[in-house]
């Protein structure tokens, strides 16, 4: 249960930093606010380097039991 919540948690702060970069990039190009694009970029930047994160290949750990 708790690796479903964590995986969860991943799922929801991933989605939010991409609704953030989209909010900031179409903030920013409404009002011509340069600052808005760039935290817009901020967010993007962070939305990839966490992803790739959370879609890697690695297999956790398992800790099998073993009967001697």
């Amino acid at each position: 249960m708790q690796q479903l919540t964590l995986r969860v948690i991943k799922w929801l702060s991933l989605f939010s930093l991409f609704a953030l970069a989209l909010l900031c990039y179409s903030m920013g190009t409404m009002s011509g606010f340069i600052a808005l694009i760039v935290v817009g970029l901020l967010f993007e930047a962070a939305f990839w380097l966490f992803g790739a994160r959370l879609f890697s290949r690695k297999k956790p750990n398992q800790q099998t039991s073993q009967t001697s």
